[in-house]
């Protein structure tokens, strides 16, 4: 079962999500949606409800993790399962990391709404460079923190050349789009 966009919506008010942490889900969600529907024109095969429905849940329980400091992705994830959305709850696990290898030729679900996450910083649309400075800058604490980080860069350069090789343009262009 995959939830309609307005049973997320409903379930993002029940786990009060913050409107911030809504604003930031609504528009990693308009990103994947875009990459997808592209990239499904191009011969991919990415089931957009449920990107739409991870990327609209992916920081479901990312507001209560602020006091129980547990991981989000995983709380979220146990939320979902329990709820019934196994396959959504399956790609909000991976939205921080994947926890996959990745196939050369097709992109994934988990793929685009982990990219769409590390491209939008806040509520707008930024480059990979611009939106790990500010993970850094709030995360990388320390040595361990920021080589993490910087590893988590790279794999989402990875991820960002697949994606842009296979729709042939350049990845700048999100910032620009008219889905506004």
């Amino acid at each position: 079962m995959i939830p309609a966009r307005e049973e997320c919506l409903r379930l993002m008010n029940q786990y009060g999500m913050l409107g911030n942490i809504i604003d930031h889900s609504i528009e990693v969600a308009n990103v994947a949606l875009y990459l997808s529907k592209q990239l499904n024109k191009k011969g991919q095969h990415i089931n957009v409800l449920l990107v739409e429905a991870a990327s609209l849940l992916h920081d479901l329980t990312k507001t209560e993790s602020f006091e129980t400091k547990q991981d989000h992705a995983w709380t979220g994830s146990r939320v979902l399962k329990e709820i019934g959305y196994e396959k959504v709850a399956e790609v909000v696990a991976q939205h921080i990391w994947l926890s996959h290898e990745v196939d050369p030729l097709f992109v994934s679900e988990e793929e685009v709404v982990n990219y769409a996450d590390k491209r939008v910083m806040h509520n707008r649309v930024v480059s990979l460079a611009e939106r790990f400075k500010d993970l850094r800058d709030r995360y990388g604490r320390d040595p361990e923190g920021i080589r993490y980080l910087r590893r988590m860069e790279r794999v989402v350069q990875e991820i960002e050349q697949k994606i842009f090789s296979i729709l042939q343009i350049d990845p700048n262009e999100l910032q620009s789009l008219p889905w506004k």
